[in-house]
């Protein structure tokens, strides 16, 4: 069996180590694949930190979690400004390993920048907000040095989509049970 893009994300993750802890989301309906990453820092226990919704931090550490999306822009309506990076697919044609593998390890340096930045920040009392900045420029560039030494891969890895079973179907096994429903 072909494994998916949600699965390979998951999969290339795992061999990368990275800095930070994920979790991949697909959502077959709006086509959209989302990959959350969290990580955090030490801080004194006296400082107090407050997010974009409200949350405050707990004494002791502060938490930072973005989100990328791989999205079909067919069928997926992504605010590009919710997200660290919004990536557009083909759904049915796929997109390159390489090209995914390129986003992994971008994402993986600017986490790691990320942390160090984040306990500048928190040991500033003059910066008002933390953020991470995705680079354009830099995925392209590790995506060219990945062709160059033979590492990019072409392969497409699909969004496999959640089929749901159709109506016609769904008649036809009722016709099968003698259109009752079995228990």
């Amino acid at each position: 069996m072909k494994q998916d893009l949600a699965t390979y994300i998951d999969t290339e993750l795992k061999k990368l180590f990275p800095v930070f802890q994920w979790r991949v989301i697909k959502n077959t309906n709006n086509r959209i694949i989302e990959l959350f990453i969290t990580f955090n820092t030490k801080v004194d226990d006296s400082l107090q930190v407050q997010d974009v919704i409200g949350q405050t931090n707990q004494p002791g550490s502060i938490q930072f979690e973005d989100v990328i999306c791989f999205y079909d822009p067919a069928y997926a309506h992504v605010k590009p400004q919710n997200y660290l990076a919004s990536i557009p697919i083909n759904s049915h044609t796929g997109i390159e390993k390489g090209h995914v593998y390129a986003c992994l390890k971008q994402l993986n340096i600017i986490a790691e920048e990320g942390i160090v930045e984040l306990k500048k920040f928190s040991d500033d009392n003059v910066t008002g907000e933390f953020s991470l900045r995705w680079n354009e420029h830099n995925l392209e560039g590790t995506i060219q040095t990945l062709k160059s030494i033979n590492r990019y891969d072409e392969e497409k890895v699909k969004m496999m989509l959640d089929e749901e079973e159709s109506f016609i179907e769904q008649i036809k096994k009722d016709e099968s049970n003698d259109g009752v429903e079995r228990i």
